[in-house]
This record gives structure tokens, sequence and C-alpha cells, in this order.
């Protein structure tokens, strides 16, 4: 038996121009969406979208995860979703094997995840709906009674085991010390979704037998599927899949919320391998009535919306007071189960400056609530949101696959209701009329009443630091709301007008022109030495595509590797002279233009795009960081204290050491990279400025992808281009790698896990062919990997391999990486090994045309892919000084041959070129 329902939009909603506020109704769902639910209480939501013909997403979540586990036993949950895949039901083999078997790849095809509060099993079919009852059947095989087997949790133990250590390190020890502090009292303390390793270690069958007992039961699993469906006959496939899955009670959860406390806690959360100070007050409350699926709940949403905006603009103007130590204020609210939410207000400080910090916070709490928010600003956003609201009406309800996915995952997992956009944009409209400011300060004043406090100190590595008393705390709030605070200097209002770029004085010449009319390319040899190369074309979205490739990375002789870097960084992110950032951000709104820089040890590229045939001034932006280049001297502060502060940390790095043995293990001695402290304190802009000049005499080539009118373009390219004044391009250091064969130990961690950096080199000549054969052959060779460590041996989680034919080194570039427990690492690395030397092998008849559909199948996305189209130009270009690469890649596939994969499977990994960093446990290292 099925119970099906839709629901319209007719008498839902009553929007009426009436002062006095209707009466609250709930939301109306999206008629769209097809809800229903199975006689047994399984729930399901089903949304056809046949923009993309076959291809369907199925999602089935189960409500449950760690903080549901029982007692001190900690990682059921997650050991459970593993051991999901091991069900059999009436399925030839296990869920896993089935799929595979069907041509799924795990990660791609099939994956699943568990969090605190949930667990998800995401599938897309290889096939797509022609594999929709093989997905509907695996998914309710997993919902269904356990068959899985202790021997099949002693097969799975290991792979989670090397989850668990592959995800330590300090961000994971940081993460979990603010989770503690922020959800103190709660069972999210001492329940993380990985679980522990003891946990892992000790879990037994009957604890995840009773887990699947208790949890997957039909009440308390959502089944959502998006894609090329038929609503009207699926229903049925749910029922004769999921139907016969037994009804039971569904748990209460009770827990989810934070228990709230009369108090102010005070927590310290630091880590010798940590970076960054701060401090940070949080408020813990509920607000239940702000998740609620009515106009009223989304009229207190607009207004959380609205004190969010206005308290972060003015805590950020506020923010910065030289020489007190404090660098930033920030804002941040995080929702918690269906109830909670927690306020934290905090303040980036120096290493020393936690007290100031403190002061700042409270100060600027009490500024707020004493005066207020601004009207005028008040007002700006509600225009800001009204004109997101237009724009979601403009755009219509129509969503492709891909949003609808994340919009109906989004919903599902944060039990929120699918509303069309068009009415969650005229309600919106309609709401924002009825809210003054006089709620909004209440608001401010509500959150920043609340009883229940956590007071959280961050310093970098083990900088001690004095944690205030609790009445320390208590009587500066008190003073501080007391103080006659006067309000925030208003906002500077720029002027209307925007600054003008510096207008070139001169023009330059197109010399040359030369036609490749069968790509629609065209090269032109500018007087100044540059060159510009233009695929007659629209760029992705009908905008135009700007890439300029410049010889000057940061290792060119002549310059200072660390001062380029910095200067490179520093010019992107500064205002032109006499610029203020917010004009800057303004302008390129306007303009609709983006330029953006990227520094690489041998080449300097610039990236660029612009709407439609606006493509003058995104030349000029580039024009006058050649011509007038400027550095924000605040910037230039700022990003050498940071520096500054990352030296103090640097004696005990362990990331710093391994990064610094991988380099003296790969690569020739090369001055550092790293500033010392001293020439930190005695570099000017003047110095970083001619670091950027000598970078920018070398000539470069101009990459256009654009439709725009050849003469449009030619008057840019002599006025803002061809008069950059060029010298001699900067010839660069060698960057390559060692020969040979090397391996180095490094006993440093802190975790309990050894960690394998491996990489290897052949000279290769670069060709288009090859570089895609050696793409293909490295992914191939990962799922090799993949399968032979981790689905054999079981001895590691995540594995990396990856190779690259680089046009500019002309070599093959392999690398392998991967953790795993230290007392395995030489058995699964000469594994490893045994796999890459057995890859030629491999490659028959069979493999070469998997292969190649592989390819195809990627071909025919790239081929209309414009930013594939021009990086293809700019390969084609720089290996053989024209676009053939355009007319060739249509090839690319037939010239997969096996005795060519086979010759260049060989050179793959290269033993005689073979660096490998092997970094292992520290003497009482513990996770």
């Amino acid at each position: 038996m099925i119970k099906t329902f839709c629901t319209g939009l007719a008498g839902l909603l009553l929007l009426t121009a009436c002062a006095s506020r209707p009466a609250t109704t709930e939301l109306p769902w999206d008629d769209r969406l097809h809800r229903g639910t199975l006689s047994n209480g399984l729930e399901y939501w089903l949304l056809p979208d046949h923009s993309q013909p076959g291809r369907v997403d199925l999602r089935l979540l189960v409500k449950a995860g760690s903080v549901d586990e029982s007692g001190e036993r900690t990682g059921v949950a997650h050991l459970l979703e593993h051991l999901s895949f091991y069900q059999r039901g009436s399925l030839p083999g296990t869920v896993r094997q089935s799929l595979l078997a069907a041509g799924w790849k795990q990660g791609q095809n099939f994956n699943a995840v568990t969090s605190n509060d949930r667990t998800q099993y995401f599938f897309s079919p290889a096939a797509g709906k022609a594999q929709l009852e093989l997905g509907l059947q695996a998914l309710a095989t997993i919902g269904g009674p356990v068959d899985f087997t202790a021997a099949d949790l002693q097969q799975e133990r290991p792979i989670v085991l090397e989850e668990w250590r592959g995800g330590l390190g300090v961000a994971q020890r940081m993460n979990e010390q603010r989770r503690d502090a922020q959800r103190v009292g709660s069972r999210y303390v001492n329940h993380p979704p990985i679980g522990s390793k003891e946990g892992i270690e000790t879990a037994q069958w009957a604890d995840l037998s009773t887990f699947h007992q208790r949890w997957y039961v039909p009440g308390n699993m959502q089944l959502v599927i998006t894609g090329d469906i038929d609503p009207a006959t699926l229903p049925a496939r749910l029922d004769h899949w999921f139907g016969q899955l037994p009804t039971a009670a569904t748990p209460t959860r009770d827990y989810l919320e934070l228990p709230l406390r009369k108090q102010l806690n005070i927590a310290q959360v630091q880590d010798s391998q940590s970076g960054g100070s701060n401090v940070a007050l949080m408020f813990r409350f509920h607000e239940a009535d702000a998740r609620a699926a009515t106009t009223e709940g989304m009229r207190q949403r607009l207004i959380n919306r609205l004190v969010l905006s206005l308290a972060q603009q003015q805590l950020v103007r506020q923010g910065r007071e030289n020489d007190s130590g404090v660098r930033s204020l920030t804002l941040q609210k995080h929702l918690i189960g269906q109830a909670s939410t927690v306020l934290a207000v905090g303040a980036g400080v120096s290493a020393n400056g936690h007290e100031s910090g403190l002061q700042k916070v409270l100060e600027e709490i009490a500024r707020l609530r004493r005066n207020g928010f601004d009207e005028q600003q008040f007002q700006e956003q509600k225009a800001a949101l009204r004109e997101v609201a237009q724009s979601m009406l403009k755009k219509g309800d129509d969503r492709d696959f891909v949003e609808w996915v994340r919009r109906l995952n989004d919903a599902a997992v944060q039990d929120n209701r699918v509303v069309r956009p068009s009415t969650i944009a005229n309600l919106t409209l309609h709401l924002l009329d009825d809210i003054r400011l006089t709620e909004l300060n209440q608001r401010w004043n509500d959150w920043t009443d609340q009883p229940d406090r956590v007071l959280q100190y961050q310093a970098p590595g083990l900088t001690p630091v004095q944690l205030p008393s609790v009445e320390h705390v208590e009587s500066t709030i008190a003073q501080w709301r007391a103080a006659p605070l006067p309000p925030a200097p208003a906002k500077v209002e720029e002027p209307a007008e925007l600054p003008s770029l510096p207008i070139p004085q001169t023009a330059g010449q197109v010399v040359s022109k030369q036609h490749f009319d069968a790509e629609q390319v065209e090269h032109w040899q500018l007087s100044n030495g540059d060159r510009l190369v233009w695929l007659k074309r629209a760029g992705a979205g009908g905008k135009a595509q700007l890439r300029i490739d410049s010889p000057s990375g940061y290792l060119a002789k002549g310059l200072v590797p660390w001062q380029a870097q910095t200067a490179a960084q520093l010019l992107s992110q500064s205002a032109p002279q006499g610029w203020n950032e917010a004009q800057l951000k303004r302008w390129r709104s306007t303009q609709d233009v983006s330029l953006g820089l990227s520094s690489e040890a041998l080449r300097l590229t610039f990236t660029g795009q612009a709407s439609g045939a606006r493509l003058e001034p995104l030349l000029a932006l580039y024009n006058t960081w050649q011509t007038h280049p400027w550095i924000d001297p605040q910037a230039m502060d700022d990003s050498l204290e940071q520096m500054r502060d990352g030296l103090s940390r640097q004696t005990d790095s362990v990331s710093l050491q391994q990064t610094q043995a991988l380099a003296r293990l790969r690569f020739a001695p090369r001055s550092t990279l790293q500033p010392d402290a001293e020439q930190l304190a005695t570099v000017s802009q003047k110095d970083l400025l001619d670091q950027w000049q000598r970078m920018s005499r070398s000539p470069v080539t101009y990459y256009l992808m654009s439709d725009v009118d050849a003469q449009q373009l030619e008057a840019g390219v002599t006025r803002y281009l061809a008069n950059i004044p060029r010298g001699q391009a900067l010839s660069s250091r060698d960057a390559a790698p060692l020969a040979g064969a090397r391996r180095k130990t490094l006993a440093v961690a802190l975790e309990p896990r050894a960690n394998l950096q491996a990489y290897s080199f052949s000279e290769m000549p670069w060709s288009p062919t090859q570089a895609a054969a050696i793409s293909l052959l490295g992914r191939m060779a990962q799922e090799d990997l993949k399968a032979k460590l981790r689905g054999e041996a079981g001895g590691v989680y995540r594995l990396a391999f990856d190779s690259e034919l680089g046009q500019d080194t002309q070599r093959i570039d392999s690398r392998l990486a991967f953790t795993t427990d230290p007392q395995r690492l030489d058995e699964l690395r000469q594994m490893a090994a045994d796999v890459l030397a057995q890859l030629p092998q491999r490659i028959n008849a069979e493999s070469v045309a998997a292969l190649r559909k592989q390819l195809q199948a990627q071909e025919r996305e790239r081929l209309n892919d414009p930013q594939t189209q021009l990086h293809r130009l700019i390969l084609s270009e720089r290996a053989y000084g024209d676009p053939r690469y355009l007319s060739e890649q249509r090839q690319l596939a037939q010239s997969l041959q096996p005795a060519t994969l086979k010759a260049l499977a060989k050179h793959l990994w290269n033993p005689a070129n073979l660096r490998e960093l092997q970094v292992l446990p520290a003497t009482g290292a513990r996770p």
C-alpha cells in the first residue's frame, strides 16, 4: 500500500499589501516534487528532471549518526556505513561486488558518508536509469535485515582504521578541540563521526547489528531520487523493493540539542603544530521559531540575516587597531540540531594580544547594544535582499539536474521544506516591508544576553597563554555595557563617479598577422615584442577569456624568489594607486571584468575575463599593473606580519621539516624560498616593486578567446598592450628534479602512522597523444593500486597516484602517496612497486578498448568546453607555434594503440629516477 501526495500553491499564501502582519501559514511545497510515504513509514521524494536524458541520482538518508551511539562505544555508526556494502539480500554478491560487477566505480557511482546526526548513501548509476532497478535493490538491501558477517567486519576493520589514521593531524586535533569547546556538555563531544581507534578495534558484529536494528528502520529513512524518472510508475517499484522492510518504532533523539547552562565556560585550544591566534566569545541558545517551515519562521530568518549582515559590516570596519595586537573581528552563526544555535564573535590577534582581543570583542558587542544599527545601512541591506529576490524571480523556477540534486539534498539533510524559488522571492519581498529596525536591535540584544557562553582562546603552537578568570570577564562585560560608547564612525560613502585608470600616452602597433582559418585562430605580432594568439569564438558563458603567459616565474634568474612571490601576490590584491579596495571592487562589478595572477616557479600567469565586447577595461587594468604597479602598504604590512608569526612557529614545525626534507631529496640546493627574520625586517615596498618591474620586462604571449570585432580588438591592443615596455626575457634557474634513486626517512610525525611520498620521472617528448595516454594510464594505475593495497591488502584508505607528461619539462612526472600503519609500510611500498611494474602486462586489446571508450566519453564534453579548447590552444602554440592541436584533437581516442600504450606504461614509474620520503612516528607519538 502506498500513500502519495503533492501540494500545490493555491490558497497557502496570502500576500496582501496591508500594513498588519498576516497570520502565519506553512510554506508551500514545490509542486514539482512528488512526495510519498510507504505503509511501513519510509518517506520518499521524487523529482523528475529530463534535462539530461537517462541520468538519475539516488540518495538514501538514514537519520542516525555518531551522536546516536550508546555509552562509550564510538565508531559504530561509521563502521556500519562501511559494512552496509557487505549486505547481500537477493543480490548475486555483496552490494559492493554487485555494483562493481555492473560497471559502477566506488567514489564515482556509489559512496556514503557518516556525520554526527545522519548517514547518507549516494548512488549515481553508471548506465543511468537503465540501472535504476539495481540501485533501488542495492539501497533496499542496505536498509534490510543484517546479513553481513563477523568475517566481513574483520575484513573491513583495517580499512576503517586506515581511514581514521589518514584523518589524523593538527587540523583534526584542533577541530576536535573547537567542537568540544563549542558543544560542551553535549553528546557531540565524545562521539566524533569517524570514531576512535579503540572503538574501531573493539566493535563487534553484535554492536553493528543492534545499531542497524534500532536506527535503519523505514520510518527513520528517506529516499530522494532525481532525474529522468516517471513519478507515476516509480512508487510501485519503491514499494516492491522497500515495502517489505518491517515497520518499527522510530527512536526519539532528544539529545540533538545543546544542553544550556547559565554560566561562562573558558577554554583554550592549542597544539604544537597549530598556527593562528584568536579570541572568540560564543553565545549558545535555542531558536526553534527561526527554523519553522512557516511564513513567520521565514520572517525570523530574514531578521537574523539582516542582523548578521549589519553586525558583520560594523565589526569588519572596527576590527583593526594599529599597535593594539588586534587584526580583525569576525562574526559567525552555527546551527546545531533542530533548534540549537551558537553565535561567535571573534578577534584575530597577535601571538600575545589575547587580552586586547577580548577587550575589543566586548567593546564592540556593547557598542552595538548601546547604539543599535544604523538606519541607512539597514535600508541598504533590505534593498540588497530585494535585489536578490528580484534576481531569483528573473531567473525563474527552472533548475538543471545538478542544482536539483543539491537543493533536494540540502533540504533533506537539514530537514527543510522544498519551496519554489519564486515563492521564496515573493515572500521575501513582502516580509521585508514589515521588518523594523527596532526588531533587529532587540535581536542583537537577545543574542548577546544569553547566559550560556563559552570564551575560547587560541595561540600559535604551544605559546603560553594566560586565561582570564570568569570574574574578570564578567566584570569587563559590565564595564563596557556601562561605558558611554559613541556610535561607530559612519561608513565612508564612495563618490558615485569612480576614478579612472591611467591613460597610455602612446600607442603601439600590430606589426604582422597570420591566419589559421581551419582553427579560427589568428597570430598578431606586436611592436613591443609581445604576441597575441586569438581564438575567434566566444568563451564560457559568452564572455571573453584572456590568458597571459610570462616566463618570469619566481625562480627566474635575477629575482629573489620569496620577494618575487610576495610582490606578485600583493600587487594582484592591491587597488591601483589612488584607489581603495571598495572602489576597485565596484569598478570590477560595473565593468564586469576580472583579472587574477598566479606566480609559479617557471611561469607568471594572468587569467581574466570580460563580459561580451567589454574587453577594453580588462586590457586597461592589465596595462596599469604593468606600467603603474602599486602595492598597498597596509596589505604589505599584514602579509609581512603573518610571515613573522609563521617564523615563530617553525622551530618545531613537522610539516616544515617534511617540506624541506622533500625539497633537498628531490632537487639540487637552491636559494631558500622562505625569508628569515632579518630579511622580513628590512624588506621595503620599493624592493617588492623592483621585483615586479623586473618580471614585467619579459615579453609575454596573450591567449584570447573571444568573438569580439577585429577592429575593436586591434584598437584595444594597440592602445593598451603593444605599448607596454619590454626587454629581454628572464632566464629560469634549473628546476629539474635530481636523477637517480634515493630514499629518506624522517621519524618526526606526531601521529601513529607512516606517510609515503614517492616521486618518479622519465624523459619523454610531449605530444597531445602521449599526454592523453599518460593521463589515462595514470588513472588505470591508481585503480590497480587501490584494488591491491586497499581492496586486497586492507592496508590503506586514501591513496593518490597521478602521472603527467609535462610540456615545459618534457618528462613524465609521477607521484605516489599514501598513509598506513608503520608496521606495514615496507610491505605496502613493495606491493605498490610490483603493481606499477606489472602495469605494461595489463595492456591488451580489451583494456585499450576500455581506455579508448573512456577517452571518447570525456572528449564529447571537452570538444564543446571553452576552457578545454583554450587550454589546448595554449599547449599547441607552445609545442608547435601554431594551433594544429585544435584540428587534430578529434583523433585522440583513435590514436590509443596497444603497442604504444604498453611502451608508455613502462615509463610511467621509473625506479632509476625515484625519490622516496618516508615519514614515521616520533618516539611517543599518539593521536
